[in-house]
């Protein structure tokens, strides 16, 4: 039978077939995003796995720790130190992404919070990192680098003003009175103040002086040799 009747005979047929294959394309599009997000994630848990207390894997990329929000000061209630089975915070996986969760004070975050709040300059790779790869922002585990830089302090950005009723005026020339006198810079606040030096003196007004010194110092010495009775 000739596959082009078939297809004519069965459109919706392949319509469904193909919105099926478009279907699993995107799914594994899906899943294979997911699963780099994860292998990213893994990579700053080892890079930060150092600085947690009682660090260690669990079975199912679980990782078990000393939770660095209630247990910061690294004693029990008791006053005695904590033990590995004291500890109760957990990196966990859920649908394919890494959370945190504790089980003593109830905390529980995304990873991106998690290292925003205890290493931030970790933050900053991470999300560099997604931010290359395109997975953060709206319908994202993670919010955009701009948004992570004035999350933790290193980039500010003002809301703009706009006024509509002179968005479309020209600007008004400066009066000839402003233009004679010199712009101070307000940018830095008061102008810095200018010290006058005195005039330079020429070399033959230096020489004079040197010459009036020659002889004071002249008429030193003849005095002392007078005093002396020298005759020369």
């Amino acid at each position: 039978m000739n596959p082009g009747v078939f297809r004519s005979a069965f459109p919706r047929l392949f319509i469904r077939l193909g919105i099926y294959r478009i279907g699993i394309l995107c799914s594994n599009n899906k899943v294979r995003h997911r699963y780099l997000i994860m292998n990213l994630e893994q990579h700053f848990i080892g890079k930060i796995s150092g600085n947690l207390a009682f660090f260690r894997q669990m079975p199912n990329s679980t990782y078990k720790f000393q939770c660095p929000y209630c247990q910061t000061s690294g004693r029990h209630k008791s006053g005695r130190a904590l033990k590995d089975g004291d500890c109760a915070s957990y990196f966990y996986e859920k649908q394919s992404v890494i959370n945190f969760r504790c089980h003593k004070c109830g905390i529980g975050n995304q990873f991106h919070t998690f290292l925003k709040d205890h290493f931030p300059n970790e933050f900053i790779a991470y999300v560099q990192e997604r931010e290359r790869r395109g997975t953060t922002g709206k319908g994202h585990n993670c919010p955009t680098l701009a948004n992570a830089l004035e999350s933790v302090g290193k980039l500010k950005f003002g809301k703009p003003v706009f006024d509509k009723q002179h968005a479309h005026q020209e600007p008004i020339p400066p009066r000839e009175e402003e233009r004679s006198q010199p712009q101070q810079d307000q940018s830095c606040g008061n102008p810095p103040k200018i010290q006058q030096l005195p005039p330079m003196k020429s070399p033959q007004q230096q020489a004079g002086c040197q010459a009036h010194i020659n002889r004071l110092i002249k008429q030193k010495h003849e005095r002392a040799r007078r005093r002396r009775g020298d005759l020369w």
